[in-house]
């Protein structure tokens, strides 16, 4: 069963989340930030993820425009070359929030995920994983 990771940075230091992505023996981030700037966590700038993926002999992607928060077009292909990204390397889906519970990673990407019998974990601060679980839809 092919599994993908996500994370979501928050405010925590770039050497902590490298040292979650090496605990998980990530190979490639997949960026879904809508905008990859964020003036409180310059350290995740999409320049500098570039950059600290390459030195830490990782790949980088950014898919914001085709999974980022409120994306519409192009899912389906976006959610395939993710799978695809899965099964050539431990693959984490990264953006801002940290809880996964509050973030388009568990509630659209996630959902999408599983209906592929793709595997999801969540690595949260610390370091620790947890299965993603399926969502009530609203009423």
């Amino acid at each position: 069963m092919t599994t993908i990771w996500t994370i979501g940075h928050g405010d925590r230091a770039i050497e902590d989340i490298d040292r979650d992505l090496t605990a998980h023996g990530i190979s490639t981030i997949v960026d879904v930030r809508r905008a990859p700037a964020d003036p409180l966590a310059p350290q995740f700038d999409r320049r500098h993820l570039e950059t600290f993926a390459s030195q830490s002999d990782r790949g980088y992607r950014w898919m914001g425009l085709t999974l980022g928060r409120g994306a519409e077009y192009g899912l389906d292909d976006a959610i395939a070359e993710l799978v695809a990204l899965a099964t050539v390397g431990r693959t984490v889906v990264m953006c801002k929030e940290p809880d996964p519970e509050n973030c388009h990673r568990s509630t659209m990407i996630a959902a999408l995920l599983r209906k592929r019998d793709v595997r999801v974990l969540h690595i949260m601060p610390g370091g620790d994983t947890r299965p993603d679980e399926p969502h009530l839809p609203l009423e």
